[in-house]
């Protein structure tokens, strides 16, 4: 199996990787408010963010790291149930 190749599909018109870092996080945080679970790709070095954010809402947390980029999932979903990120 070939390894994934990840990237953003409409680059932002600035190069600031904090922006980009905090738009991610701010998706996962908009979800886990809308539907208590969140699921997403964010930069890797985000990954202690993303922790913290499952300590704060007392939920679980996994993150599948490759290179760069880290495939995030804080709660846990209903079975059938997409919040639209994944």
């Amino acid at each position: 199996m070939a390894e994934a190749t990840y990237g953003l599909l409409l680059p932002f018109d600035t190069d600031d990787e904090e922006f980009v870092r905090g738009f991610q996080l701010g998706m996962l945080w908009r979800s886990l408010e809308l539907t208590g679970h969140a699921h997403g790709l964010v930069y890797a070095r985000a990954a202690e963010m993303v922790m913290r954010m499952a300590e704060a809402k007392n939920l679980p947390f996994t993150a599948q790291i490759t290179g760069d980029w880290a495939e995030v999932t804080i709660g846990v979903a209903e079975i059938g149930d997409d919040d639209g990120d994944s």
